[in-house]
């Protein structure tokens, strides 16, 4: 083999290693926007429906929602998550310095001063709250206090509905009086 034919076949070697290593343009992409944020608000808010009917409304001074799918949203400088009634009015209202909110489930975890007002008068305070759209739920572990227009409610760990009307202290603390002058045999 002469030396040009070894210089070109050379060429042609290293040229077809080069294609080999390349990667198309999405590939390159997502590897970029791997862990940076595709959104970024101030100050918005994100409105939730089912058939045409507003459910569901989240605001906060800062969303930031993740690149990876499912989408997550980071949400902090103090938020709020309102429930709304079929009327469109707000049948309870969630309230936290930050936590995450997965967008297709419509989980959130709520973290930092939770104050959780239910249409009844009743307010959840605790630091940490797990809400779930799908189950209508709420729920935590974490030391509670429930403030109603009767006292004060303390213990571990919480389970109520979204809406915050029937709820139940897993394990209460405290002295309770027992109001036995309007029981019926």
């Amino acid at each position: 083999m002469s030396s040009g034919n070894a210089w070109i076949a050379a060429f042609l070697l290293l040229s077809a290693g080069a294609a080999g290593c390349r990667n198309d343009l999405q590939t390159v992409a997502d590897f970029e926007t791997l862990g940076t944020p595709s959104q970024v608000l101030e100050g918005a808010a994100l409105e939730y429906s089912e058939e045409g009917k507003l459910t569901h409304r989240l605001s906060a001074a800062r969303m930031v929602r993740s690149a990876e799918e499912p989408p997550v949203w980071e949400v902090s400088g103090g938020f709020t998550l309102d429930v709304i009634d079929d009327a469109g009015q707000i049948e309870a209202q969630l309230a936290a310095e930050h936590g995450l909110f997965l967008e297709e489930t419509r989980f959130l975890e709520a973290q930092g001063h939770v104050v959780l007002r239910g249409s009844q008068q009743d307010t959840l305070h605790t630091d940490l709250l797990f809400w779930s759209a799908d189950s209508d739920r709420v729920h935590t572990t974490a030391p509670v206090e429930v403030r109603t227009p009767e006292g004060i409610l303390r213990g571990s760990g919480l389970e109520s509905d979204a809406r915050f009307q029937r709820y139940r202290i897993l394990k209460p603390t405290g002295t309770f009086l027992v109001d036995t002058t309007n029981s019926t045999p």
